[in-house]
């Protein structure tokens, strides 16, 4: 904990990057992780938009996100090919990966942080071909092998 809070990997991190990967597999299942939800498709571009259409948007934006009676649909993007979806370990990661998303795209995205346990990324595992722990941030780890064999494992009986 103390050296998450100093800027150091935390648990979940250093065991994504071991070889053998079934110590971060048991660690995230109970683990709270943090995933991305767009509420609707609204990239904005801010150069187009008025600053009434993009108050609006910014209101909707926020109606929606504060539903909890649908469900959610994860963010993901394209990363080198492949419809990737990035989860994090804390808010702050999750924060570092969309503004340096966004400064990117140079769209405003009107983006929630949902946390969430471990255990129930086998609900959302069809949303990505890829899956980033911490991305585009120094802590960045591809684990898609991981859980790539953990789906294999839970759909078969």
């Amino acid at each position: 904990m103390l050296s998450a809070l100093l800027g150091g990997r935390d648990r979940l991190t250093k065991l994504a990057q071991y070889p053998d990967q079934s110590g971060f597999i048991r660690e995230l299942a109970t683990s709270d992780v943090f995933v991305l939800t767009v509420p609707f498709d609204a990239d904005v571009d801010p150069e187009t938009m008025t600053a009434d259409e993009l108050a609006n948007i910014v209101e909707a934006s926020a109606t929606e996100l504060s539903r909890d009676d649908k469900g959610f649909t994860p963010f993901t993007y394209n990363h080198d090919g492949a419809r990737t979806l990035p989860f994090f370990t804390s808010q702050e990661l999750a924060q570092k990966f969309v503004q340096s998303y966004v400064n990117r795209v140079r769209k405003i995205i009107p983006f929630g942080v949902l946390g969430i346990r471990g255990d129930a990324i086998p609900s959302i595992m069809d949303a990505a071909d890829r899956w980033l722990l911490n991305a585009e941030t120094k802590h960045e780890t591809d684990v898609t092998v991981a859980l790539q064999t953990l789906f294999q494992v839970l759909r078969d009986p």
